[in-house]
């Protein structure tokens, strides 16, 4: 499993292009078009070249979708802010406040921690103001036919599994087109099936279409992981194999000063030779000190924006065993409903720590 994730990385950097994203306002080095698969069977895959979101993070996340949720407020009461930014954002929006309050600026950092902090402590704090539009959950739970009949996509495929595991309509969609724009992000994980071999081995296959290779990917591969394990105690079978196929996938650079750096082709393809050329994990720390070394620092306010310099020193740690995973033996929609910490728990999980915070772009 890692040594697939550290090609991916690898790789991005190697031969990625440069890509300015609008919503965002940082560059990228892109590719596409990637796949990797991960078995389930004798572990759980979960990065070890750095310390991952707690479980917890990875399994409330996941349960407040599968529960059809759609307030950043309530996955925030549950321990859980990975969604506070683009509550913030879609805020700004419905407010048209966007250029009052820009993207990646003093202003904006500001308002965001008094914005969280409104959340957190006013008890006048209206829930609409955190409302995240029809996401992942209400399209899993509650996506809307032309005429208002409501379909529950999570418990068709479960039933689907259960009455005709052999079925091809085991697919379970957030990509609702005609509400995208009602969403703060559109879906990145976007389309899911289920496949089951042998009456018995369940495949889990996701395609994301936005994948934010170094915070985002690994968090989304211990995701679905995870519901593979899920759906296959429920149904009764095997978690045989997580297989992810990726869109867009992006290594973020930064904002200006740090991004314009590699804007400079020359810069691009010295920073890109020098990757393809290394061969032991330590040549990408001479690399990282170059680059830092070269690069303009980053501006106050954008410190850690670029992902960079995180990858080059993952890419020079080697990799631990897996742990594996325990999921209490509950009903799927009981357990989901459940503190994540009472019903999922790792064994053998033994990450590399070191300084790999990052800042997620919002």
């Amino acid at each position: 499993m890692m040594q697939q994730y550290h090609d991916l990385l690898k790789r991005v950097i190697a031969e990625g292009e440069t890509q300015y994203n609008e919503r965002t306002g940082q560059l990228m080095l892109v590719s596409a078009g990637d796949q990797c698969a991960f078995p389930l069977e004798d572990s759980f895959p979960l990065c070890t070249t750095k310390a991952s979101a707690p479980l917890r993070w990875v399994a409330e996340e996941m349960f407040w979708m599968l529960r059809g949720e759609r307030n950043a407020k309530t996955l925030d009461e549950k321990g859980v802010d990975i969604w506070n930014m683009n509550a913030f954002q879609g805020y700004l929006k419905r407010q048209n406040l966007e250029k009052v309050f820009p993207k990646n600026t003093p202003e904006w950092n500001d308002e965001f921690a008094s914005y969280v902090d409104q959340m957190r402590h006013d008890p006048g704090f209206d829930l609409q103001d955190s409302d995240l539009g029809p996401i992942y959950g209400h399209q899993w739970r509650h996506w809307t036919n032309p005429d208002g009949e409501e379909v529950d996509q999570v418990k068709n495929i479960i039933e689907g599994i259960k009455a005709n595991p052999g079925s091809r309509y085991h697919i379970m969609s957030a990509w609702n087109v005609g509400e995208l724009e009602k969403m703060s992000l559109g879906p990145c994980h976007c389309l899911t099936q289920f496949t089951v071999t042998n009456d018995e081995n369940l495949r889990t296959h996701m395609f994301q279409r936005s994948c934010d290779v170094y915070l985002g990917v690994p968090f989304n591969i211990a995701q679905y992981a995870l519901l593979g394990n899920l759906v296959a105690k429920e149904t009764g079978m095997i978690p045989k194999e997580f297989i992810h196929s990726f869109g867009n996938v992006h290594v973020y650079c930064g904002v200006t000063p740090r991004s314009s750096f590699l804007l400079d082709k020359d810069n691009l393809r010295s920073l890109q030779e020098k990757v393809k050329g290394a061969t032991l994990r330590e040549d990408f720390l001479d690399i990282r000190k170059w680059y830092l070394n070269n690069s303009p620092e980053e501006s106050e306010g954008n410190e850690k924006k670029d992902h960079i310099p995180f990858i080059l020193q993952q890419l020079s740690i080697e990799p631990r065993k897996l742990p594996n995973i325990e999921i209490a033996d509950l009903p799927f929609f009981e357990l989901i409903e459940r503190p994540a910490k009472e019903v999922v728990k790792l064994q053998g999980y033994k990450p590399h720590k070191w300084d790999s915070k990052a800042v997620m772009a919002a």
